[in-house]
């Protein structure tokens, strides 16, 4: 919103990776990746005043109402005053964020659901792969940035069998709920994966560590040498299943297989979300309990967010894509007025 208060936001620019960008093929999902976990390392950068949490997102958002319809003119939410006190006010949902992700962590489970085989393919230049292998080898890429190939084929650990159990099973995790990263917790995983051959194991790793990563001017400074992967959550969800004692809950009873990634960018027919009281939905899941494809949400413990809602034809979010497509071009007039020529208006989407 460009009426938002600059009191209530920080803009954090990330610093470029020792790489560099990189382009073509799956780059574009590595940079956003690099960016997110950029973000979460500016709240490890504040010290004594980071706060507990941070989310790992960059999908364009809107709050959730459940007491209103989202049927309204141009699509958008009819949600009147009620609704807002009931998810905003003193003792509303949006006050127990805090405890429910506390509860959350404290539980020590991932929610993730089996890919089907079956209900998609990806056809990659000819080469034609099914949701399951497609997924299985976005699994394996987080895997071997946490603790290595030949690490993981000689270990016996429990973390370790949690971890090989996803990935023979291709359970796919990844933004199945909010995306929540204990920022204490971060600051470990950043010292473990930046030791790892697929992390970037080298001589920066041995300066790891929070005395390390200050010396070296931060932990912003310090993440530019970590080779992080894309669908970076599993990453943190299998660190904390190796080190951290979480496991990986199957529910693809509740759910169904999923079609391809997370059950809650693409529910099938009956899944049960309320069961499982995810803290975000997608807006494709909204539209299906809408539709009454997937059956309604939980009104005891709702959504908060609703994640992309540039989808659906931006049905409760109408003028977003023509704000969307302004701003592309604005940041393509600047790069040009800088002789930047590493985006251009496809790559720029992204």
């Amino acid at each position: 919103d460009p009426g938002l208060s600059h009191d209530l936001w920080t803009p954090v620019v990330a610093l470029e990776p020792e790489r560099g960008w990189g382009h073509g093929g799956s780059m574009s999902q590595v940079i956003a990746a690099y960016k997110k976990w950029h973000g979460i390392a500016r709240m490890m950068d504040q010290g004594s005043d980071a706060p507990e949490y941070g989310l790992l997102l960059d999908s364009e958002l809107a709050l959730f109402e459940p007491s209103g319809g989202y049927a309204g003119t141009g699509g958008a939410s009819v949600a009147g005053a009620a609704g807002s006190a009931e998810m905003c006010g003193q003792d509303g949902f949006w006050s127990r964020l805090l405890d429910r992700i506390r509860a959350a962590e404290a539980s020590k489970l991932w929610p993730a659901a089996r890919v089907s085989s079956t209900l998609t393919t990806y056809n990659f230049g000819g080469k034609v792969r099914s949701g399951k292998d497609y997924d299985r080898t976005l699994i394996a890429e987080n895997i071997w940035l946490v603790i290595g190939q030949a690490h993981l084929a000689k270990c016996q650990e429990p973390g370790c069998l949690q971890i090989k159990r996803q990935h023979q099973d291709v359970l796919f995790s990844w933004w199945t709920d909010l995306p929540w990263v204990n920022v204490g917790v971060a600051k470990r995983f950043f010292e473990t994966v930046a030791k790892t051959p697929n992390g970037g194991g080298d001589s920066s790793s041995s300066s790891s560590g929070p005395a390390g990563a200050a010396a070296a001017g931060g932990w912003r400074a310090f993440a530019r040498s970590i080779r992080f992967t894309r669908f970076e959550y599993m990453a943190y969800q299998q660190y904390c299943a190796l080190r951290e004692g979480f496991r990986f809950w199957d529910v693809t009873n509740i759910t169904g297989e999923a079609k391809w990634g997370s059950y809650l960018e693409d529910p099938q027919p009956g899944a049960r979300l309320a069961d499982l009281r995810p803290m975000w939905v997608s807006m494709e899941a909204l539209s299906r309990t809408i539709s009454g494809t997937i059956p309604p949400l939980s009104k005891e413990a709702p959504p908060l967010l609703i994640f992309h809602v540039d989808h659906e034809a931006c049905r409760i979010a109408p003028g977003l894509d023509v704000e969307k497509r302004l701003w592309e071009k604005l940041l393509l007039e600047l790069l040009a007025k800088q002789g930047r020529t590493d985006f251009n208006k496809d790559s720029i989407k992204l």
